[in-house]
């Protein structure tokens, strides 16, 4: 029955592991929605945890020698834990709105509202915490009273037991649970496992004989008699509290530092924290297997406090090279699903390479420690102390490293200097120890430090140029020797860098390696894409809004976007929240391009949660631009989710504007969708813009939409800066307007994408997978540029004039487009184009142009490379200009007067006239004509033809023909990229549910 009781006990202690960190990691998702960064929610959650758990270790422990009946107490714990875990999300949720809604707007901006989200989280999750914390001793000392002659066994597989669970229980609640059932879902799965742990423990504690006497000592394996008297219960107790410091600093630590390998996500951090418990678990197993040979506990841990720093050490040279190992393994992958599953495995390889060793002999160290305790008859009061005394100094690290040590001396120094001290712990132990230390042990105990400190400050300095060169996205472990870091500096939740070209013509920022701003700092230098939208978040505003006084920013980046929105006297005031300061700080190195935002006195910047800050002003905003780093990045997609959407639309005024930048690039379609999804539902009416090639900016309204008006960017200060991006006149606007919210709740139907919640988390687990894949979301910007008059059809959209004033910017493709479409439908009609314009055609589309006009005359000897050739002007005019434009280019043409004696031509060129006209009905007789044609035309042709009858059909009202065509043509035509995505969207658009 001991045998049986023994591996039971293992098992729900492993169980109750399991479920302890998925309160860990749940419980950080949810303050990440109080406190902001996660990083920020990472270590308030570890140390409410780690308080609360110092707490009830340390209460039981006081209590453990007057009670009886631990087991049973063990299992009354586990149930209330269970119970409070079901309950947790229908009580957070009812705080968070009441906090929101009444508390921060009553405390205001004062020292009591930024104390608030930390207190109330201590309030939250204290309870579960103290009672996670008496866990141990109840169950350690009852199951010593059932099992008093193998303690050393017994504590050893305790620790590693619950160790080893709530490694599985990192890694489960992210790959797992979270994808299939969201927050609560994960929390209901974690009360559920307490109230199973605690039935088991209940029916343990009533069939293994449970003594009421307390196990005073522990019997000793040696012959002596000695009681390892040496060591005071005070020393002892606090050589565990350091220990347990040094042990959380390197938890901090080696999360900074792997964050800029392997990338911010949330797949990453779950990956190193499951190694560091790992390691904790294989060090627990060692004590374990070992222990009835121990016969000097204190002599183990002496060794192993001084390995334990010795490896923390040669860490940081691990680190130093984790960069390569980075851009190895990604080399060696394909950009795919299962590249990602194994770039996640590799990942998880380089976590263990870097943390096992050290946490390996953190295991070590408490189940020793408490061992030496009890073979010095102290009792089992004892095992709470200790465990608690360790706890408290875990507390102790995570504080002092993240408010401290990395302020201080950045996050490798604060590592040195807890190395230092675990291997001064580990001296002073070895000096007390029972036994005689001989002098080569002393000598290799001081060599090894000496050694490893030596190597750390030589080979395991990291290379600036791999910190910030962003290895896990690119697959390139250094920057070239072109580029110089010229700021790299350890925040409190990131590590920031600045790089600059050799002659400092451009720069840009990066956190933990990921580039969130460049642009050059020459003004004679083309913009960069990332200015394309930096000024254009802050233009849309000023042209969306008539009275844009009062105006917020989520994100600081590079200060390009607040110095945009100062550039105009209507704004009065610009609140900037920036969770980072070391991002203000790099930022200064843009200098004379970001001025306004440092300098102007309406500028105003707040290191802040924009959820606190944004609650506690009693005045609403005209605008809210929210730009911050992308939703892969961890903590981010909460940024973009319903329920934050539906915050800041109750901190805009009655008729307010919401300024929404999104990526379209590491992203897919669907991930996309369903963040537009979350908008929509809280901003019915929005426009859709684009401001780069692969960035979408949306521009919501809160009440009455107000129609964007260039004028309003008349003023000299704004105007030089927006015209350097082509931002001059209604037509640049125009240009980039994708569509309204018709278009995109179509894309939402179209991808079947539920909004993106806080509680479901599903844009964070998936978007690591899609940034590593290199996806693109094309879709919305394929509307526009396929060649054809989709949108002009499907939404009213308006095409821009060839006469209208224009800039092409050399990373924005609709501004290229209708260059191109310009200078191609004056070529067609023989009109003179300037060489140089000229030349800046794309090659095939030259070609076609000149094909289409040599060849026409004599058309009916290649009629397959006249339709070639036809289909690519085609593509290049038809949706780019309108009617007026056309005219001359497709509506009996002189260019195509002998062709059009060819049938199957004739056929063509009508299709592309009445396309040209926009005229619906003779778009669909035109259109059926060419796809039932008993005339050879070319298959690129044909789905050209099948998507204007499509368009028809839907300008005519008549959606319940498009699903006919599909079915009727679909087969016919090349499937090209261009328009398969477009293709289904009009399908979608003429399913009955779109009417």
């Amino acid at each position: 029955m001991r045998l049986r009781a023994g591996a039971l006990t293992l098992w729900l202690f492993l169980a109750s592991g399991f479920a302890g960190l998925l309160y860990q990691s749940i419980w950080s998702h949810y303050l990440g929605l109080v406190v902001g960064h996660a990083a920020y929610a990472q270590s308030l959650v570890l140390a409410i945890f780690m308080g609360g758990m110092a707490l009830g270790a340390w209460a039981a422990g006081r209590g453990t020698p007057r009670w009886r009946h631990l087991l049973r107490l063990y299992a009354i714990a586990e149930a209330v834990i269970g119970v409070i875990g079901l309950a947790f999300h229908p009580l957070f949720d009812g705080y968070l709105r009441v906090s929101q809604s009444q508390v921060l707007p009553w405390l205001g901006e004062g020292l009591a509202a930024h104390a608030y989200p930390w207190l109330s989280a201590v309030v939250m999750l204290a309870p579960a915490c103290v009672l996670l914390g008496a866990t141990f001793p109840l169950l350690s000392a009852g199951y010593l009273r059932a099992v008093p002659d193998q303690p050393a066994r017994a504590l050893g597989g305790l620790y590693f037991s619950n160790s080893l669970g709530a490694a599985l229980g990192a890694l489960a609640a992210t790959f797992l649970l979270l994808p299939a059932w969201g927050l609560p879902g994960t929390l209901t799965a974690a009360g559920t496992i307490n109230l199973l742990v605690a039935a088991g423990a209940w029916w343990l504690s009533r069939r293994l004989v449970e003594p009421t006497a307390v196990v005073e000592a522990a019997p000793s394996p040696a012959p002596s008699t000695a009681a390892y008297g040496n060591i005071a219960p005070g020393a002892l107790t606090l050589i565990a509290l350091l220990s347990g410091a040094c042990s959380f600093v390197y938890e901090i630590g080696w999360i900074r530092l792997l964050n800029q390998a392997l990338g911010t996500t949330l797949h990453a951090f779950e990956l190193m924290l499951a190694a560091f418990l790992l390691g904790l678990a294989f060090g627990g197993a060692w004590v374990y297997r070992r222990a009835a040979r121990l016969t000097d506990p204190v002599r183990i841990a002496a060794a192993a406090q001084i390995a334990m720093g010795v490896a923390a050490l040669l860490s940081l040279i691990a680190f130093a090279h984790s960069f390569r190992w980075v851009g190895a393994l990604m080399a060696a992958l394909s950009r795919s699903e299962g590249g990602y599953a194994l770039f996640t495995l590799g990942s998880a390889g380089i976590a263990l390479l870097v943390m096992l060793p050290a946490t390996f002999f953190a295991g070590m160290t408490l189940p020793l420690f408490t061992l030496a305790w009890l073979r010095a008859g102290r009792g089992e009061a004892g095992i709470g102390r200790l465990y608690a005394a360790n706890t408290v100094g875990a507390i102790l690290g995570v504080v002092l490293m993240m408010h401290v040590l990395i302020p201080l001396l950045g996050v490798r120094g604060g590592m040195v200097l807890a190395a230092v001290g675990d291997i001064a712990l580990g001296f002073w132990l070895m000096m007390r120890s029972e036994r005689e230390v001989s002098s080569k042990l002393v000598g290799a105990a001081i060599a090894a430090p000496l050694l490893a400190i030596l190597l750390c400050f030589t080979v395991g300095q990291p290379d600036p140029r791999e910190q910030a060169g962003g290895v896990f996205r690119t697959g390139t472990a250094r920057l070239d020797d072109s580029t110089d870091v010229v700021f790299l500096r350890d925040g409190k939740t990131a590590t920031v860098s600045v790089v600059a070209s050799t002659h400092h013509r451009s720069a840009a920022l990066a956190t933990n390696g990921k580039s969130d701003a460049a642009m050059t700092l020459d003004l004679d230098m083309p913009p960069t894409g990332d200015e394309l939208t930096m000024v254009a978040l802050g233009a849309l505003p000023l042209a969306a809004h008539p009275a844009p006084r009062r105006v917020g920013v989520i994100g600081w980046g590079s200060g390009l976007s607040t110095h945009t929105l100062l550039g105009s006297p209507a704004v009065e005031r610009v609140d900037t929240v920036e969770i980072e300061p070391a991002i203000h700080a790099a930022a200064r190195r843009f200098g004379s391009r970001v001025a306004r935002a440092y300098d102007d006195p309406r500028s105003h910047v707040h290191f802040d949660d924009a959820r606190r800050f944004f609650a506690s002003q009693g005045a609403r905003y005209d605008v809210i631009v929210s730009e911050p780093s992308n939703p892969w990045v961890s903590g981010v997609a909460n940024l973009f989710s319903q329920e934050f959407y539906a915050f800041l639309r109750g901190r805009l005024a009655d008729d307010g504007v919401l300024v929404q930048w999104m990526q379209t690039y590491e992203i897919d379609d669907a991930l996309l969708a369903s963040m537009l999804a979350a908008l929509l539902t809280e901003f019915p009416q929005v426009d859709l813009y684009l401001s780069h090639d692969v960035d979408l900016i949306v521009v919501a309204h809160a009440g009455r939409r107000h129609a964007a008006d260039a004028a309003r960017w008349d003023h000299p200060s704004l105007s030089a800066e927006l015209a350097r991006v082509g931002l001059r006149g209604d037509a640049s606007l125009t240009l980039r307007h994708i569509g309204d919210e018709r278009l995109a709740a179509l894309f939402v139907r179209a991808m079947s994408a539920p909004a993106h919640s806080d509680y479901t988390q599903h844009v964070a687990l998936r978007a690591p997978a899609s940034r590593y894949r290199r996806d693109y979301s094309q879709t919305l910007q394929q509307l526009v540029d396929n060649g054809l008059p989709v949108l002009d059809l499907l939404v009213d959209h308006q095409p821009v004039p060839a006469d209208a004033v224009v800039k092409a910017m050399p990373e924005h493709r609709f501004t290229l487009g209708h260059r191109h479409a310009v200078m191609t439908a004056a070529l067609m009609r023989g009109a003179p184009v300037h060489p140089v314009e000229r030349a800046t055609l794309p090659r095939e589309l030259a070609m076609s142009i000149e094909t289409l006009r040599g060849l026409s005359p004599n058309a009916r000897q290649d009629q397959t490379l006249w339709m070639d050739a036809a289909a690519d002007v085609a593509e290049a005019t038809l949706g780019w200009l309108p009617a007026g434009d056309l005219q001359d280019v497709w509506n009996a043409p002189a260019w195509a007067a002998d062709a059009t004696t060819v049938p199957a031509i004739a056929e063509v060129m009508a299709l592309y006239a009445a396309t040209a006209a926009r005229d619906p009905v003779a778009m669909g007789t035109r259109a059926r004509a060419v796809l039932s044609s008993p005339h050879p035309v070319t298959p690129r042709i044909r789905e050209q033809a099948l998507v204007i009858a499509q368009l028809s059909a839907l300008a005519q009202g008549d959606g319940a023909s498009v699903e006919p065509l599909h079915q009727q043509y679909g087969r016919q035509v090349t499937q090209a990229e261009r328009y398969r995505m477009v293709r289904y969207l009009l399908r979608i658009q003429g399913a009955p549910a779109a009417r």
